[in-house]
């Protein structure tokens, strides 16, 4: 077996799926997973053609995801276009393979719940909840409640089973996103989302209204929008449970219907959702906090903006803010580096972090003093990530306490996809690790943000807001991009607007990708910084043994040497002009150092 089929293999496996042979021919496979080995509930599709591509799929937890082998070299014009094709083909067997397997869970749910049974009075799990069955739950023979999982078209597409000890599953399968249960109450009363049933059971009792059981937290945003969109006058309460995922996804939520987020508060007894607020203070106090939740503004917990007069504002005390990495970098500044591909970006990018994180210097900046940074990288492969940054370390001579204060997000080392930081939910996951941090990296805002059009303005909204209330935090940020085709920042020019500097590295001329990481500086928006320091210059990182480093050359003394290289050829000064992309009038002046010199 070759190397990739063995990691195409291992990939396979740590995703639950056994297929007792890897058929890498392009077409669609199913396979068993390891938690039921006798059926087919795993797929993946496979190709050995560069760059090698795998697909997966396990339906046992309904993840999927796609790995591509990394490459050393660019690929081809004809490599290329038959990767898009191939890319094409994948995506429209797998979302074949998907509309049929959602199609046979539906009409399997439709099966069950013919064949089911009204719901026992004394059922273990709604005595324990403290509720009754309500809406279309109902009983299967095995003694499982059964949800009806339904569309914004009311048609069935799967069914939650919720045993008698509490285990909630769905059908393998089954299209859970978008779908709901509904407990339906008085029509002038609000819309209610939450997440599970008896938490929906416990708000319906309370409050009398119609509740949308939306059966997972992620699913919260994407039923919250059906709900605005079926009711646009009404007022929606967004019941999110009081942890990490429920806070996130409801504020997401409340902020795409512009709803109201509602959190249970405990005060005697201990818990997440309103059920545990039923069952430890009663229906009342759940009814209290539902009705106070109508007075509050639409997202909830919005603090109150705070004016200042001019006098105030003049004598208030407002520190300077100094620099991580000067002058480049302010404290709650905001940045972009941009590049085009394969000539070095992330190496700049996470010796622009490691600098900070150990105050030490890079390039032509240097950090006055160690500082927490997060790195969160979008498409880098663990290995790859590991190795660069083991040899950059190695080459900046970080010391051993300074590893400390960096942390990585990189996502083969992750339980779940990377977060959409274009979302407020993805923005959310990110909150547990911001604390105590002084600088964020994201590389890159393709991988990273992928809700909305680049070249629209409207779709950086989000974003801005979020990195604007990093910069009232206190933590700087430092955005990683890619470049188009004309040399400029793929995307939006709005990006610009917010950033205090803005990075370019530039393919130098006649720059081979066998050289590595080489590249041109230039600051095309530097706030406050001016003469020497706002030069560009041209970076070159260096291998000595198993380190890395950066050489550093002014610009203008590069040009030199070339001119120098091209006289010493006989080249005319038109010539030379040509050769080097500038008038004749630059080549004078250049000349004249080189004679000075």
């Amino acid at each position: 077996m070759s190397d990739v089929l063995q990691t195409f293999q291992q990939i396979l496996y740590d995703k639950g799926l056994v297929p007792p042979e890897i058929i890498a021919d392009g077409n669609l496979h199913r396979c068993p997973t390891q938690a039921k080995p006798h059926k087919q509930n795993g797929a993946y599709i496979a190709h050995l053609d560069t760059p090698a591509t795998l697909w997966w799929c396990n339906w046992e937890n309904i993840e999927q995801g796609t790995f591509t082998v990394d490459e050393e070299r660019t690929l081809s014009p004809a490599e290329k276009k038959a990767f898009q094709q191939r890319q094409a083909a994948m995506k429209q067997q797998r979302a074949a393979e998907i509309d049929q397997r959602h199609a046979a869970a539906a009409e399997k749910a439709q099966s069950e719940l013919s064949a089911s049974l009204p719901c026992s009075l004394d059922h273990p799990y709604l005595l324990r909840k403290g509720v009754p069955a309500l809406g279309e739950m109902r009983q299967s023979k095995d003694g499982a409640l059964l949800l009806p999982v339904r569309n914004a078209s009311g048609n069935l597409q799967s069914l939650q089973r919720i045993y008698q000890d509490g285990q909630k599953r769905f059908l393998t399968g089954g299209l859970v996103s978008g779908g709901y249960f509904v407990i339906q109450g008085k029509p002038e009363k609000p819309i209610a989302l939450c997440e599970g049933y008896a938490t929906g059971a416990s708000i319906h009792l309370a409050y009398d209204g119609t509740v949308y059981v939306v059966l997972s937290a992620h699913n919260l945003p994407v039923v919250a929008e059906i709900a605005r969109s079926r009711f646009p006058d009404k007022t929606i309460l967004v019941c999110g449970d009081n942890d990490e995922a429920g806070r996130g996804k409801g504020q997401e939520a409340a902020h795409v219907a512009q709803a109201l987020l509602v959190l249970p508060s405990f005060s005697t007894g201990t818990g997440t959702d309103f059920n545990d607020l039923h069952q430890s203070e009663g229906l009342e106090e759940v009814h209290r906090q539902l009705e106070a939740s109508e007075n509050l503004p639409v997202g909830m917990g919005i603090p109150s903006l705070v004016p200042l007069n001019m006098g105030e504002f003049l004598s208030m005390p407002i520190p300077e803010r100094g620099f991580l990495l000067s002058p480049i970098l302010p404290v709650q500044g905001i940045g972009i580096m941009y590049a085009p591909r394969g000539i070095g970006k992330t190496f700049a990018a996470l010796s622009v972090a490691v600098a900070v994180a150990s105050g030490g210097a890079v390039f032509n900046w240097r950090a006055p003093m160690p500082k927490k940074i997060l790195y969160v990288d979008g498409e880098m492969p663990a290995t790859s990530m590991q190795s660069r940054l083991t040899a950059l370390v190695s080459g900046m001579a970080v010391p051993p306490l300074a590893l400390e204060n960096m942390a990585l997000i990189t996502p083969d080392l992750q339980p779940c996809p990377m977060p959409d930081l274009s979302t407020v939910g993805g923005q959310m996951m990110l909150e547990p690790f911001l604390k105590g941090v002084d600088m964020v990296v994201l590389d890159n805002i393709a991988t990273l943000c992928r809700t909305g059009k680049e070249n629209e303005s409207q779709s950086w909204q989000t974003m801005q807001a979020w990195l604007l209330d990093l910069r009232r935090r206190g933590i700087t940020v430092l955005l990683i991009h890619h470049a188009g085709k004309s040399g400029d920042q793929r995307g939006t020019s709005a990006r610009e607007d917010i950033m205090d500097t803005v990075i370019s590295l530039r393919r130098p001329r006649e720059y081979s990708m066998a050289e590595g990481a080489r590249f041109e500086v230039h600051l095309t928006k530097a706030r406050g910084i001016v003469g020497e320091e706002a030069k560009p210059f041209e970076a070159n990182l260096v291998t000595e043994g198993r380190s890395l480093h950066w050489q550093i050359k002014e610009l203008e003394d590069v040009e030199l040497e070339e001119l120098k290289r091209l006289l010493s050829e006989g080249y005319s000064i038109r010539d030379c002009a040509d050769e080097m992309g500038k008038s004749k009038g630059a080549i004078q002046r250049l000349k004249k150092k080189l004679e000075g010199q």
